[in-house]
């Protein structure tokens, strides 16, 4: 049997901070940006957008030699929470397309979209999706990349910027990554970068070419195994299928201690149906549907017991509601509202023999 060609795809959303503070503010895009500091406007450069790199911008550098460097540039304090709430809804997009997929950081992704079956749609169709969704639903521009191999999708990803889509097509990868430099490697440590470089091979095409005594004895046997298997796409673990989440839940800090129970409410259900549409990937359903609301004292939560799990946005939306309403009276001084969903399972297939029953506490 002929074995299937995998297609890997590599999300770009370097840098994802500046994709998600843009997300938030249109009028910050195409703009030099800055994020890092506390309210005092001290501290260190957290991330920086592409405009602000060209004028000398690095992450680690002190704010005030960033605001020297790039004096026009827009400067934000940051919101890891936000920061943390948009990782786990572009995690959701990703497990959308598949649940082979992993995160070496907030800035990018690696899915597997080899296709399972003859009604799968194609890796290409699959990749345009989750680009479409991570605008659509987001507001994050990606650069993606479809290859066979980790290394020639995350090299296509940073050809396709901006927001675009490049595939390597089967056969083409070695002459595709051939005459990419030795940095396009990553993670190669500079003493065996340099050890290449006085052998000759300043190309990842020319360490493929490259005689197996020559390149052993530039940078050892050992390296020179894993060399050879990286710029072939070859010798790759696979990607692992995400484990299923024991529970969920989607949380929001109110800055302003707002005391609309309206306004309120409405957060509450975006966290619900966030937290629902999380469970889809997986196809669970939720027992047990909480709301927890945070003043100064002690948090105060309610949850509702389901006889049977539900899954339905629309559903668990209403039940977050119902509780909510009961938690906000009174609304004031709220400093943080949280949706959890627990004891996940797979969903019941019959009908319930009493629907109605449900049980609040």
């Amino acid at each position: 049997m002929k074995e299937r060609r995998r297609s890997i795809l590599h999300v770009d959303l370097d840098p994802f901070i500046v994709s998600v503070e843009r997300s938030l503010d249109a009028s910050l895009r195409g703009r030099a940006l800055v994020v890092g500091g506390g309210e005092g406007g001290s501290g260190f450069v957290a991330a920086a957008s592409e405009e602000a790199r060209r004028a000398g911008v690095r992450v680690g550098q002190a704010l005030a030699r960033a605001r020297a460097l790039c004096p026009d540039a827009a400067f934000r304090p940051g919101d890891l929470d936000t920061y943390g709430r948009v990782g786990e809804d572009v995690a959701a997009v990703l497990l959308a397309a598949s649940r082979r997929f992993e995160r070496p950081s907030a800035d990018e992704a690696f899915v597997d979209l080899t296709p399972e079956g003859p009604s799968a749609p194609s890796p290409v169709r699959a990749a345009e999706t989750v680009r479409d969704e991570l605008q659509r639903r987001l507001g994050l521009d990606a650069s993606l990349g479809v290859a066979s191999s980790r290394l020639a999708a995350r090299i296509a990803s940073g050809w396709a910027k901006p927001r675009g889509l490049l595939v390597v097509l089967p056969g083409y990868e070695s002459s595709f990554l051939a005459r990419h430099p030795l940095s396009a490697l990553g993670d190669l440590p500079p003493h065996l970068e340099a050890a290449l470089e006085r052998a000759g091979l300043a190309t990842l095409g020319q360490i493929a070419e490259a005689g197996d005594a020559d390149l052993a004895a530039a940078v050892g046997p050992l390296a020179a195994q894993g060399l050879r298997k990286a710029v072939r796409g070859e010798g790759e673990e696979p990607i692992a299928v995400a484990a299923p989440p024991s529970w969920v839940q989607e949380e929001q800090v109110i800055r302003d201690r707002r005391s609309d129970a309206e306004a309120l409410r409405q957060i509450v259900d975006s966290l619900a149906r966030r937290a629902a549409r999380r469970l889809r990937p997986f196809d669970l359903a939720a027992s047990v549907v909480t709301v927890e609301v945070r003043r100064r004292a002690e948090p105060e939560r309610r949850s509702e017991t389901f006889a049977h799990g539900v899954c339905c946005e629309d559903e668990i939306a209403a039940a977050a509601d119902e509780l909510a309403r009961r938690l906000l009276d009174p609304a004031d001084g709220v400093r943080a509202l949280q949706v959890r969903l627990s004891r996940l399972d797979r969903p019941t297939p019959q009908a319930p023999l009493f629907p109605a029953f449900r049980h609040a506490r």
